[in-house]
C-alpha cells in the first residue's frame, strides 16, 4: 500500500529526512512499561527512605550471671529487675556517649559448672563490655580465672574474690574488716565460738576471733564436751543455718547467732522460725531499699519495671549502683575502661562507692539487722564504717 501524498513519512521524505512510523505493537507497549516503573521508582525512592527506621546507635552489652531459678532465685529476682532499671534509666538520659547499654542475662543457678558456661558465653561475645555476678562465693570462686583470661573485668556482687586482678572488683568489704565487724557484734564476756562455713570471710573470721582471745569449738550439741559455743558464726545460706538453728535449738542449745548477707534471705525465718527472746542478728553492707531514707520513689520505680514484681531485696540497691558503676567508668571509652573502673567513684544510694587496692568495697557502710519471731527483718544500727 503506498502512503499518501501528504503523510509525514512523504512529507519527510521530501525534505530529505528518511524515518520510520512505529505503530502501537509489543515494543511500545514494554518501552513505555520499562519508563513508568522507573518514574515510579525516582517518585517512590524518598518516601521508601522516609518511612526507614532510624539508625540505632550502637550498643555496649552488659552481662548479668545470677542464680534465677532454684533455691536462690530470690537474688536473681533482686538482681534483673534492679538491673532492668537502672539499663532503662541510663539509655533514657542518652546511653553511654551516645551508645545504649543491653543486658544479657544468664541463669546460673548458683551452680559453679552453670557459671562457667555462662562465662564462657559471654567472653566469646565481643559486645560484652563487663560483667555483674556471680552473687554466690562458690560459683564466683569458679570463673573468677575464666575473666582474668578472657580480659573481660567482672564486677562480683554478694561474694568474695580470691585473688587480685584489674579484671576482678568485689562490691563487699574487705573480708578482715568484715570479719572485725562481726566479731565485735557478739555478745560481751563471751570466749566460745563455733564457725559455720568456708571461704575468704571464713578465713579472715577464724583470724579475728583468735585476735580477740575467743576459743573456737565445735557445735555438736548443746551437752557436748568442752562446753558449747556460746556464740555461733554462721556464713552458710540461709536454708542450711536456718536447719542447723532449728535442731540447736530443739536439742536445748543456747546462745547468740550472728551472720553476714547471707543471713539476710528470708528462707532462714521460714525455716528456723525465729522465737521470743532469741538473739539472730546479721551485718550486711546491702540494707533492704526500704530501710534507707528517700528510696520510696526508686522502690516505686523498681516494682513498676514489669508486672507483679516484688518489693525488692537486700540484693536490689548493689546491682543497681553496680550498673552505674560500669557506666561512669565506660564514659572514658571502651579502650580505657579497665584502667578507669578501678578509679572510678560511684555516690549513690548505698553511699561512696570506691575501689580499694586489693579490690574490695573502700568505705562501705555496715548495717546491723536483727530476725524478729514475726520473721520480719529489723535494723537496729545504720550508718556504721567498716573499719579502715
Amino acid at each position: 500500500m503506498k502512503n499518501p501524498k501528504n503523510s509525514p513519512q512523504r512529507l519527510g521524505e521530501r525534505r530529505g529526512l528518511k524515518f520510520k512510523l512505529l505503530s502501537p505493537g509489543p515494543q511500545l507497549l514494554r518501552g513505555e512499561l520499562i519508563l513508568l516503573i522507573w518514574l515510579l521508582c525516582a517518585l517512590l525512592l524518598p518516601l521508601l527512605a522516609a518511612c526507614a527506621p532510624a539508625k540505632l546507635p550502637p550498643v555496649m552489652k552488659i552481662g548479668l550471671v545470677a542464680p534465677f531459678e532454684g533455691r536462690y532465685r530470690y537474688i536473681g529476682y533482686d538482681a534483673i529487675y534492679a538491673a532492668r532499671l537502672a539499663v532503662r534509666e541510663i539509655n533514657v538520659q542518652g546511653g553511654v556517649n551516645g551508645r545504649y547499654l543491653e543486658l544479657v542475662a544468664y541463669d546460673d543457678r548458683g551452680s559453679p559448672e552453670l557459671a562457667r558456661i555462662a562465662a564462657r558465653n559471654l567472653a566469646v561475645d565481643p559486645a560484652v563490655v563487663a560483667v555483674i555476678g556471680h552473687y554466690r562465693q562458690e560459683s564466683t570462686a569458679a570463673v573468677q580465672e575464666l575473666y582474668v583470661a578472657a580480659q573481660l573485668p567482672l564486677l562480683a556482687v554478694g561474694a568474695y574474690l580470691t585473688r587480685t586482678s584489674p579484671y576482678l572488683w568485689s562490691l563487699m568489704p574487705d573480708p578482715a574488716e568484715m570479719a572485725t565487724e562481726l566479731v565485735a557484734a557478739s555478745p560481751a564476756n563471751t570466749h566460745l565460738a563455733a564457725l559455720w562455713g568456708a571461704g575468704p570471710l571464713a578465713d579472715a573470721l577464724r583470724e579475728s576471733l583468735n585476735a580477740a582471745n575467743y576459743r573456737l569449738v565445735p557445735a555438736i550439741s548443746p551437752q557436748q564436751a568442752p562446753p558449747p559455743p556460746e556464740t555461733l558464726f554462721s556464713l552458710l545460706p540461709p536454708q542450711e543455718t536456718g536447719a542447723r538453728w532449728a535442731n540447736w535449738r530443739a536439742a536445748g542449745g543456747t546462745g547468740c547467732l550472728i551472720g553476714g548477707l547471707e543471713l539476710a534471705g528470708t528462707a532462714f525465718a521460714e525455716i528456723a522460725a525465729p522465737q521470743r527472746g532469741e538473739e539472730v542478728y546479721f551485718i550486711t553492707p546491702y540494707p533492704l531499699p526500704e530501710d534507707l531514707p528517700g528510696t520510696e520513689e526508686w522502690v516505686a520505680a523498681y516494682r513498676a519495671v514489669g508486672p507483679h514484681v516484688p518489693p525488692p531485696g537486700p540484693y536490689a540497691l548493689p546491682t543497681y549502683e553496680a550498673l552505674y558503676l560500669l557506666a561512669a567508668a565506660l564514659t572514658a571509652g571502651p579502650e580505657n575502661f579497665v584502667a578507669t573502673l578501678s578509679h572510678v567513684t560511684r555516690n549513690g544510694f548505698l553511699g561512696e562507692i570506691a575501689q580499694n587496692a586489693r579490690g574490695c568495697w573502700a568505705t562501705p557502710t555496715l548495717y546491723h539487722y536483727r530476725w524478729l519471731p514475726t520473721k520480719k527483718r529489723e535494723l537496729l544500727v545504720a550508718g556504721l564504717s567498716a573499719p579502715q
